[in-house]
């Protein structure tokens, strides 16, 4: 696989396609039909910011295809009076494609983003995920993310 960074937000606008269509399979009530104008335009944004990144991972053997996505942030979370503030580096979207899946490139993303975050100083590398997305969170835990958080809701 290579890696190149992009900044492409129309690409974005058609890869995030698989990923609504994931959030979409799991909570339906919830998220929004896809709509890639709205992403593309949401990705112009975003790639406002330099702290806003998105990586890459293309097909050897077709460079046409992307296999997978990494969209990170270094972000400054800032102290309150109850917490600590702190550098973090955010992962948005960690996607490895359908055709894809299965081949270690979770992991591969993951280590990408360790060494990002090594590489700016960063101590905390931070992303969600939804509960019922267990292939997400068995990924994640079995890299060495811990849940410091939780959400809850109650609809009414």
């Amino acid at each position: 696989m290579r890696i190149i960074e992009t900044r492409d937000a129309e690409l974005m606008g058609r890869l995030g396609k698989v990923m609504q269509e994931k959030h979409i399979e799991l909570y339906p009530t919830f998220f929004k039909p896809y709509h890639q104008e709205a992403i593309t335009n949401a990705f112009i944004k975003h790639f406002e910011n330099p702290k806003e990144r998105v990586f890459l991972w293309q097909d050897d053997t077709n460079q046409e295809a992307i296999a997978a996505y990494l969209w990170l942030e270094e972000q400054a979370v800032e102290e309150t009076i109850y917490t600590f503030g702190y550098q973090r580096l955010y992962l948005h979207h960690v996607l490895v494609m359908p055709g894809y899946q299965g081949q270690g490139l979770g992991k591969e993303l993951l280590n990408f983003a360790d060494d990002y975050a090594k590489k700016q100083q960063i101590k905390a590398v931070e992303l969600h995920y939804w509960p019922n997305n267990g292939i997400a969170k068995h990924t994640y835990k079995k890299h060495g993310y811990e849940v410091y958080k939780e959400s809850a809701q109650k609809r009414l």
